[in-house]
C-alpha cells in the first residue's frame, strides 16, 4: 500500500499545572501525523512524548520518514524509533486499514466517567469540595491522588484525614510515580491494606524494583505504569493492575486485542493527548468498561484547554494547525 506521509507540530498549555514526584507539566507539544492512501483513505496519529529529551529524539526520527513510502517500508523503518512514533504510525495504519473504527460519541465528558485528579498540594480540601456538592452524594466517584511530592510525614497525615472523610461511594487511587523506597511503601500498605475504598497503589516503587512490587501486590492491589513502559514484557507477566497509555506504547492494536479478548486488570490513563490520540483512549476505555474488571479511566479532562486541538474530528484539527 503506497502512502503519503505528512506531519504538523502542535503546542498547548494545560489549563492548570500537573505535579508528580518527578516533574511538573504545564504544557504539551508534539506532532499530528497523517498517512494518506489514494484507494483506502486517511489515517491520523499523534506523537506525544512525555519528556523534552524524547521530544528532540522524535523530531530527528520523524524527519527520517520520507514523504512517499509504502506501508511495509514504513513499518520496518520505525521499528527502532521512539515508541510514541511507532504508536502514531501504527494508529494511522490501523485507521486506514479499518482495523479500528471509531464511534461518533463516547460519553466521557461527565465528572463521574473518569477519575478525578486531586491537587496534590490541597488534596483534602479538593475532596471536601467534592463531597459538599449534593450532586455527587449518590454518584460513584473515583479520585486519584499523586503523592511523594511533599515530605512523607505530611502526606501520611493527609492520608489519615482523607480516609476519615472518604465516603463509601468514592474509590481512591494513590500514585507515587515510582518514588518510594520499600520502607515507606510498606508503611502505606499497613495503613491501607484493610481499606475497602482503595482501587490500587500506582507504581509505588521504582521501575526497576520488580521484586518489591510483586511483594507489595500480595498485600494490596498494585498497578504498574512506568515499569510497563520501561519493561514491556511485564504486560504478559504482571498479574495485577496495569495502567496503560496507548500513545506511549509501540502499538495500541495490542491493547485493543487484549481488551477484545476480555483480559482484565487493565486501566486506561492519559498522557494529555489532543483529540487525535484521545480517540484511542475513549475507544479502548469503552471496551475496558465492558470487560471483566471495569474501572473508570484516568482522562484528566479538566486539564484540557478550550482549543480546536481537542475536537473529536481529526481532519478539523489537522486543517487548523
Amino acid at each position: 500500500m503506497n502512502l503519503t506521509f505528512k506531519k504538523k507540530s502542535f503546542f498547548f498549555k494545560l489549563s492548570s499545572k500537573i505535579d508528580n514526584s518527578n516533574t511538573t507539566y504545564t504544557y504539551r507539544s508534539g506532532w499530528i501525523i497523517k498517512l494518506k492512501n489514494i484507494e483506502k483513505g486517511i489515517g491520523f496519529g499523534e506523537v506525544n512524548p512525555l519528556s523534552k529529551k524524547d521530544l528532540a529524539k522524535c523530531q530527528i526520527q520523524l524527519n527520517q520518514i520520507p514523504k512517499y513510502i509504502n506501508s511495509k517500508n514504513i513499518s520496518e523503518l520505525i521499528k527502532s524509533f521512539h515508541p510514541c512514533i511507532q504508536s502514531a504510525i501504527n494508529s494511522a495504519l490501523a485507521e486506514i486499514e479499518r482495523k479500528i473504527i471509531f464511534q461518533e460519541n463516547y460519553y466521557f465528558n461527565e465528572i463521574d466517567q473518569t477519575a478525578i485528579l486531586l491537587n496534590p498540594h490541597n488534596a483534602l480540601q479538593d475532596l471536601k469540595i467534592l463531597q459538599e456538592n449534593k450532586f455527587f452524594n449518590s454518584k460513584p466517584l473515583t479520585i486519584k491522588w499523586k503523592v511523594a511530592i511533599q515530605n512523607n510525614v505530611s502526606e501520611e497525615k493527609t492520608l489519615e484525614e482523607i480516609l476519615k472523610h472518604l465516603r463509601s461511594n468514592i474509590k481512591l487511587r494513590i500514585d507515587a510515580n515510582g518514588s518510594w523506597e520499600r520502607k515507606i511503601a510498606n508503611r502505606w500498605v499497613d495503613i491501607l491494606k484493610d481499606v475497602e475504598n482503595i482501587d490500587w497503589l500506582e507504581q509505588p516503587l521504582s521501575t526497576d524494583d520488580i521484586e518489591g512490587l510483586k511483594e507489595l501486590n500480595k498485600r494490596i492491589p498494585v498497578a504498574l505504569d512506568e515499569s510497563l513502559l520501561k519493561y514491556p514484557y511485564l504486560i504478559n507477566e504482571w498479574d495485577g493492575w496495569q495502567i496503560r497509555r496507548p500513545s506511549q506504547e509501540t502499538n495500541p492494536m495490542h491493547l485493543l486485542k487484549e481488551l477484545k479478548d476480555k483480559k482484565g486488570f487493565r486501566s486506561l490513563s492519559t498522557s494529555f493527548e489532543t483529540g487525535v490520540g484521545r480517540r484511542w483512549l475513549f475507544h479502548l476505555s469503552s471496551l475496558q468498561l465492558l470487560g471483566l474488571t471495569p474501572k473508570v479511566p484516568g482522562l484528566a479532562m479538566n486539564k484540557n484547554p478550550n482549543s480546536f486541538l481537542f475536537l473529536d474530528e481529526p481532519k478539523s484539527i489537522w486543517d487548523q494547525l
